[in-house]
């Protein structure tokens, strides 16, 4: 019998989760949604309960105009704190045709606001599928690990994690409570996570692991109807 969710999240490593979330028509917003970010920062962000996250003296530019990285925690936000190549400098730096102080206020509410939700949700009875890919190789060892933070972090929490991993690295399944090893064709590109990515997989992954009240939409209504 298949398991039903209450909650998609994604835990990165970049868009992509997110993207196919919002293509299926479900916008639920969450911390790491619309970041980059690694197992291992993840890892660290969980355990010390996301203390300092964004700081200001924390931020610099991004490698693309509407993204921010967070030195202390390692993580990358799409962000409205706007940057620009100079190539008097040579590097990357925060436009000046804005007020910084006033939209970094904004995004660090934003950011604070979805510390809390993640918390509230972890707190709750809500049965939560954790969508975790790494595109710069994957291995047990980081999957098990990445469980173990979140079931000691949050003993009473009910989830499952799905590692997602290309389906050259296929292994059969773990085993392993609480975390499902889940492959598809290929993982898109970082440059193009929305048209790069493998749909009729990620469409795959809807169907055996459906939400228990799914979002309307097309695509929702021809996954019911068709499987």
């Amino acid at each position: 019998m298949k398991e039903n969710f209450d909650a998609y999240i994604s835990l990165g490593d970049n868009c992509e989760p997110g993207l196919q979330f919002r293509r299926i028509g479900y916008q639920r917003s969450s911390l790491f949604r619309y970041t980059t970010v690694t197992s291992n920062a993840l890892i660290t962000l969980i355990n010390n309960d996301f203390s300092d996250l964004f700081l200001k003296e924390n931020l610099e530019p991004a490698a693309v105009d509407h993204m921010v990285f967070d030195r202390g925690s390692g993580m990358a936000f799409h962000s409205r704190l706007y940057s620009r190549f100079d190539p008097d400098i040579g590097k990357r730096t925060f436009r000046t045709d804005y007020d910084f102080d006033k939209i970094y206020r904004q995004e660090k509410n934003k950011v604070d606001y979805l510390v809390d939700k993640w918390h509230k949700l972890a707190a709750s009875s809500q049965k939560v599928l954790y969508f975790f890919k790494n595109n710069q190789g994957s291995s047990r060892k980081e999957a098990v690990a990445l469980r173990d933070t979140l079931a000691n972090r949050y003993p009473e929490h009910d989830f499952l994690i799905l590692y997602l991993q290309p389906r050259s690295l296929f292994e059969p399944p773990w085993g392993e409570a609480r975390l499902a090893n889940v492959y598809l064709d290929h993982l898109a590109p970082y440059d193009n996570a929305l048209k790069g990515a493998d749909r009729q997989g990620w469409n795959h992954l809807f169907r055996n692991y459906p939400l228990k009240h799914p979002p309307g939409g097309k695509l929702i209504h021809w996954l019911r109807c068709r499987f």
